[in-house]
């Protein structure tokens, strides 16, 4: 048995090595009693939390820079399924080849939804 709480801030990396972001919610299935996603907010490896080098090197500054303040830039939420997940401890592995088949097809979802709304629109009449 494991903790839900022992998975909360975990980075997660793809199996190219490639950051992904950090788990900042876990999605559970209550019906069959396991861990349906993982949530992240996506980040670049850049704008992640700072490591001791950088605070270091960045508290032995009097005065920084305006342009070194460097705002996290977020690229939306990202659904990770638990299916996709090939390893967990430290870190998370997602398989990269499943998570791009998932981002793809909710893409093709979305447009589909987007769609139906738009026809919707254009099919009910205006109420004078």
């Amino acid at each position: 048995m494991v903790n839900l709480s022992t998975f909360y801030n975990l980075n997660i990396y793809n199996t190219e090595g490639k950051y992904i972001g950090k788990v900042n919610e876990v999605v559970l299935n209550i019906k069959k009693g396991r861990i349906s996603f993982f949530k992240t907010k996506a980040l670049t490896e850049d704008n992640r939390n700072a490591g001791l080098r950088d605070v270091i090197r960045n508290s032995m500054r009097l005065v920084p820079e305006e342009e070194e303040f460097s705002t996290v830039r977020t690229e939306g939420i990202i659904d990770i399924p638990y299916e996709i997940v090939t390893a967990v401890g430290d870190i998370i592995i997602v398989d990269q080849n499943k998570l791009l088949q998932y981002q793809a097809a909710q893409q093709r979802m979305d447009k589909a939804n987007n769609n139906r709304k738009q026809t919707y629109k254009k099919e009910v009449p205006k109420a004078n």
